[in-house]
């Protein structure tokens, strides 16, 4: 590349690419690719826990959810899930085998999962390799384990779907993590 040349993302910052009004126009139009993931861990029984954070924005405001966003164009899935562990709860996270970063444990469509958008969404079995995890965020005003035997009952989006997707490989993921 030429040296005097500047990259496309530094020209033209990435929010600004569309107009608000072109970008919720798509949003209505065109389903919205994509990625939940699913933090566990062992607790001290040896139990899985999964970790859940308490939204604090329209919408499903004050429901336990899932940390999950949007695939950027050019981006490869591997970096969405790496993205928006760091951005959203500052930890680098790694896919459970013998799931991978472009092989979800399962892919959700249902266009009446969430009130705004219709999302293709491709669910990640992730633990957590470094970091401290962000108590709150801009999205959200809490974070809280749980117990898959004991999720709370105010579960956003179609995220009981989703858990219950990890709960029918709790054995496989209770043998890697």
């Amino acid at each position: 590349m030429d040296n005097n040349k500047k990259s496309y993302k530094s020209v033209i910052p990435r929010k600004r690419l569309l107009s608000s009004e072109v970008f919720n126009l798509i949003q209505k139009s065109v389903p919205i690719a994509t990625v939940d993931l699913a933090i566990l861990r062992k607790n001290k029984d040896k139990e899985i826990e999964i970790l859940l954070i308490k939204r604090k924005i329209y919408p499903e405001q004050n429901k336990w959810c899932l940390i999950g966003g949007r695939i950027l164009k050019g981006e490869k899935l591997k970096d969405t899930i790496k993205r928006q562990a760091q951005k959203e709860l500052g930890i680098s996270v790694s896919v459970i085998p013998p799931w991978r970063g472009d092989s979800p444990i399962r892919i959700f469509s249902d266009p009446k999962s969430d009130r705004q958008k219709h999302f293709i969404c491709s669910l990640y079995p992730v633990s957590i390799k470094a970091g401290a995890i962000k108590k709150s965020g801009p999205e959200f005003s809490e974070v809280k384990w749980f117990s898959l035997k004991k999720l709370p009952k105010n579960l956003g989006f179609n995220h009981l779907q989703e858990i219950n997707s990890i709960l029918k490989e709790a054995s496989t993921i209770n043998k890697k993590i």
